[in-house]
């Protein structure tokens, strides 16, 4: 009977754990992302925008992964958050289905591969789709993101993002260098896992 309650009293406290790590690990991730994705207010860099999110963000989402008991709930919780942030700040119900899935694919995957490099190395390249994916709607539904937009940036810009919405090529720019960045930025948090976040034991 003891053994029954110490299981239980483990179960519960770890739960809590995932919790509070998923609430800071989401906030920090919404934080650094929208600070990283700034680049794409500058009209020519807007495709390279997700690299940047993807290499600001691997180190913590790396920790995290590493962190994290219950990885399909917490990957969901946390991707959750962020497309509900994103429905909060006006974007489509599809940022948010999208964040699910991407939360769901992410936790399946450190599920069966395991908390070693290759499975938080692709989690993270899944993770870089979820921020690739907040431009998706200029495709999808062109004008409606267009006035969304306008209310925020200037003409010249809207005019810059109208453009872009003419051709696909665009958007595979974006989530090839959303990729790219999850790739470059993953061998960085590799690197500096070992030589630090192992070393003072916070990656456990």
């Amino acid at each position: 009977m003891s053994n029954v309650r110490s299981t239980g009293k483990k179960s519960s406290n770890t739960l809590v754990r995932d919790l509070v790590n998923v609430g800071i690990f989401a906030a920090l991730y919404i934080v650094l992302g929208f600070m990283s994705s700034s680049i794409g207010y500058i009209p020519a860099l807007i495709v390279f925008s997700t690299a940047s999110i993807a290499l600001v963000t691997s180190v913590p989402m790396f920790l995290f992964y590493s962190k994290i008991e219950r990885p399909i709930l917490c990957c969901m919780l946390f991707c959750g958050i962020f497309g509900g942030a994103m429905l909060v700040m006006g974007q489509s119900v599809i940022m948010f289905a999208i964040s699910l899935a991407v939360g769901l694919l992410s936790g399946t995957i450190l599920k069966i591969i395991g908390k070693n490099f290759a499975g938080l190395y692709m989690a993270n390249i899944v993770l870089s789709l979820m921020s690739s994916s907040m431009m998706l709607p200029l495709w999808l539904y062109t004008e409606e993101y267009l006035e969304y937009t306008r209310g925020m940036c200037d003409e010249g810009y809207v005019a810059k993002l109208a453009e872009l919405s003419n051709s696909i090529w665009p958007l595979v720019g974006i989530y090839t260098f959303g990729i790219l960045g999850a790739v470059i930025g993953g061998l960085v948090a590799r690197r500096i896992m070992k030589k630090h976040f192992e070393r003072i034991g916070l990656a456990r």
